[in-house]
């Protein structure tokens, strides 16, 4: 008998639970602004790595980007196989992209590069030299839409600004972090035997624009 009222308790609560009706109700609202970044920060770069910054402030920047080095090679032996950068600086070759403007524009980075010559008054070039930078691999923050993804390119630099990343007007914005060698392909310098004994050095040039 105990035991049956227990359950009978139990059955009439939960029908009073059930049945219980709605006594009062309200709303609330959470508020949040979020601003476009400004040209007083620099913005943080992704992959440490990837050195050296450029120190460019926002809201549109390259951040930070590679210079390289090539091997030595004595004559003879120069031609045989395409020869892998080294970066100057850090332990990656590659560069980073900030677009902090909040807003569906779109950007392009472009690339060019002048011949490698000497310096001094009496310049050499060395003759049907290229340098290939590939693809990469592209990173971001955590949490950031996979569909801002912007397009990167390899690209065979010359002296004609070529394009070497671009977004859309629905991509690039956050931070995109680009390793040239992060999928496997090097950056590479093809030399032709035939040119003269010497130091040779490229200027490379990097341009951010604002739109797509």
């Amino acid at each position: 008998m105990l035991g049956l009222g227990i359950l009978m308790s139990v059955a009439i609560l939960g029908s009073q639970s059930a049945e219980a009706a709605e006594a009062s109700k309200g709303t609330s609202k959470a508020n949040f602004e979020l601003q476009a970044g400004d040209n007083t920060t620099v913005p943080e770069l992704l992959d440490p790595e990837i050195q050296p910054p450029t120190l460019n402030k926002g809201p549109l920047s390259l951040d930070s980007v590679s210079s390289f080095n090539f091997p030595t090679k004595k004559l003879g032996s120069e031609s045989q196989a395409p020869l892998e950068a080294t970066p100057v600086e850090g332990t990656k070759l590659g560069l980073q992209v900030t677009d902090s403007r909040g807003q569906d524009l779109g950007w392009k980075l472009k690339v060019s590069a002048t011949d490698f010559e000497t310096t001094g008054e009496n310049k050499l070039t060395l003759r049907g030299a290229v340098m290939t930078i590939p693809e990469g691999k592209l990173t971001t923050g955590e949490g950031v839409d996979p569909l801002l993804t912007p397009t990167a390119y390899k690209v065979n630099l010359s002296s004609k600004a070529t394009p070497i990343m671009s977004a859309t007007s629905t991509q690039g914005r956050s931070s995109w972090s680009n390793a040239f060698e992060g999928n496997g392909e090097k950056v590479t310098l093809a030399v032709p035997s035939g040119n003269k004994v010497a130091s040779y050095v490229s200027t490379i040039t990097w341009s951010l624009e604002d739109a797509p």
